[in-house]
């Protein structure tokens, strides 16, 4: 069993907690600490090791920070984890503020009309972060880096993974690690950049085709790298994870250190060096600069790279898909959800859904935590059941599974919301709009040159004509066998990256009615070009592929909201994924598919 459901913080534990970190605080005269959920890599997901911010607020989402005065706590979360927040944190110490409502600039320029020190490691913040404070505070705050303080007073803090990297191989990924270096190396050259400096694990395993299992879920190892115009790589990483297969593996084009020298080599780079401000640690920064090293900022080479899938990783892809709704089916076929004699708990939903996934023989890891709540739990946009939270699920509840695997050959992640019996009419119709915006998406034709931005309004159409919306993005990039959230590209208010081919994306509204209930649909999609054969006038269109494959609960779809090209798209929709699932399935769940793919 990959997932748990122990509690590894309570709010409890704050109070003792936050009073030694203002001890230490209070010592080395520091007026105010920043706590970051980032690590030194600066991706989503973090190690045991460096859950900080957990460990002292109690808060467990994948985004977010705090800041400590002497007299105050402030949490700093988005939409997705309001709720999340407030259930886990002791808002008697932190008071739970909105990102992008309430923002740390306002915060520390109220507090702090005089002088004030704030403090914060410069490896866990990036340059971008920590110059915009700098250019907006008031000038009475003088910014301060110190050794991080959590790690002072953190007792039993875990230690760091000594797991090998592994090499991810041609057959999965498509391309030679020395070609994808070769076109890192002309992308530098043509910029005039000498070297790039890479931070995020999930780049450095993309270029030179490894894996880990330092972040269990996200298949890398934990490491950094720089990368040259020529094409030679240097990595950097603790030599514990490093044997004979991997050297054989990585070839002559990559040079291999202890991570403890990534510093100090850094000192010696020359020419114009290239750092991605929104993902290098500013400490990065100033070894550069005490170093009197060129450096310039422009985005990390590998992202566009990544996001655009080969036809390789696609069709890994494709199935890997057609394998994991296999397990979906079974599992949902299995748990007779539709019976009055229904009783089951959330836990058990968990536990039953990765069971099938594990019977696949494929499954390396569940790709994050399932999300599996019912009633008023499905309203936390990422809820994450344990012992204590687990809720017994009765009829007439609707519960959200939002659940995914990696597999060697891909990364999957799909939402399913069921209905255990019959539904109101309230969610009948809130189910019924978010389904319209995630057909709306799928079924989309759009320009080449567009970004998440300009369509992600499309999913949300029709819950706005009810005065309805959910407070995320409606869409994230995905990687293969790699972090189940991969940039650049988003469906997403705040995102500019063009859609380019090849881009998985995730296609997820949703509908939350606090303490009562959630729904989210998604389906995993990828971008293709139109040929120019199918467009009227010649233009570059886009569309989309669905690869996701498993069915939607019809008992909570509203058909007379539908038009008659939504009917056709989720006919056509399940009489796919019927075709493509029936072959590999159980007789049982055979017969279960049958029925759930019938018209409407």
């Amino acid at each position: 069993m990959f997932q748990t459901f122990d509690e590894k913080t309570i709010p409890e534990t704050a109070k003792d907690r936050i009073n030694s970190l203002r001890e230490k605080m209070c010592i080395q005269n520091i007026d105010a600490f920043l706590i970051t959920r980032n690590d030194a890599h600066m991706g989503e997901y973090v190690s045991e090791r460096d859950k900080r911010l957990e460990w002292l607020t109690s808060f467990t989402g994948s985004a977010g920070y705090c800041i400590v005065f002497k007299d105050q706590a402030f949490l700093f979360v988005d939409g997705r984890y309001t709720l999340q927040a407030e259930n886990q944190c002791d808002k008697n110490i932190f008071k739970i503020l909105n990102i992008p409502k309430d923002t740390l600039i306002d915060c520390i320029n109220k507090k702090f009309q005089k002088s004030a020190f704030l403090a914060y490691d410069p490896w866990l913040h990036t340059i971008e972060q920590i110059e915009e404070i700098q250019s907006k505070k008031n000038e009475s705050i003088e910014l301060i880096e110190v050794d991080n303080l959590i790690d002072k007073i953190w007792i039993n803090q875990p230690v760091s993974s000594k797991d090998l990297m592994v090499p991810h191989i041609l057959k999965y990924t498509g391309q030679k690690h020395e070609e994808k270096l070769r076109v890192i190396g002309n992308i530098l050259s043509h910029a005039g950049h000498s070297d790039v400096i890479l931070t995020q694990p999930d780049s450095i395993a993309w270029a030179l085709n490894t894996r880990g299992t330092d972040l269990i879920q996200t298949p890398v190892a934990l490491c950094f790298a720089t990368i040259n115009s020529k094409g030679i790589a240097n990595l950097f990483i603790d030599q514990k994870k490093v044997n004979k297969k991997l050297k054989d593996h990585l070839g002559s084009d990559v040079k291999l250190h202890d991570i403890k020298y990534f510093s100090s080599f850094l000192e010696t780079l020359t020419g114009l060096v290239r750092i991605d401000k929104q993902r290098a640690p500013i400490a990065i920064k100033r070894i550069l600069e005490k170093a009197k090293v060129a450096f310039s900022y422009d985005i990390d080479p590998v992202l566009n790279l990544r996001a655009c899938k080969n036809q390789i990783e696609l069709e890994g892809s494709i199935q890997a898909h057609i394998r994991d709704g296999a397990a979906v089916v079974e599992f949902l076929s299995e748990i007779q959800y539709t019976s009055a004699d229904f009783s089951k708990d959330e836990i058990e939903l968990v536990k039953h859904l990765e069971s099938k996934r594990y019977a696949t023989g494929k499954l390396k890891n569940i790709s994050f935590d399932t999300i599996c709540g019912s009633g008023p739990n499905a309203a936390i946009i990422h809820y994450r059941v344990n012992n204590k939270s687990n809720r017994k699920i009765s009829f007439g509840d609707i519960v959200l599974i939002d659940s995914g695997g990696q597999y060697l050959d891909g990364t999957t992640d799909i939402t399913r919301t069921i209905a255990i019996g019959p539904v109101s009419e309230e969610v009948m119709q809130a189910n019924t709009l978010v389904l319209k915006g995630m057909i709306a998406i799928s079924s989309l034709k759009f320009p080449k040159g567009l970004s998440g931005r300009d369509i992600d309004a499309i999913a949300r159409q029709y819950l706005w004509s009810e005065g309805l919306d959910f407070d995320h993005g409606t869409g994230h990039g995905v990687g293969s066998f790699l972090s189940v959230h991969e940039g650049p590209q988003a469906l997403s208010r705040q995102n500019n990256v063009p859609l380019e081919p090849g881009m998985i994306i995730s296609n997820e509204p949703g509908y939350y009615k606090k303490n009562s209930y959630g729904i989210r649909i998604e389906n995993l999609i990828y971008v293709r070009e139109i040929s120019k054969e199918r467009s009227r006038d010649g233009r570059n269109m886009m569309e989309f592929e669905t690869l996701t494959m498993a069915p939607i609960d019809k008992n909570i779809i509203e058909c007379s909201l539908l038009s008659e090209l939504e009917k056709k798209w989720i006919n056509n929709y399940h009489s796919i994924v019927y075709k493509k699932l029936n072959p590999i399935l159980t007789k049982s769940a055979q017969k279960w598919l049958k029925t759930a793919c019938e018209p409407i």
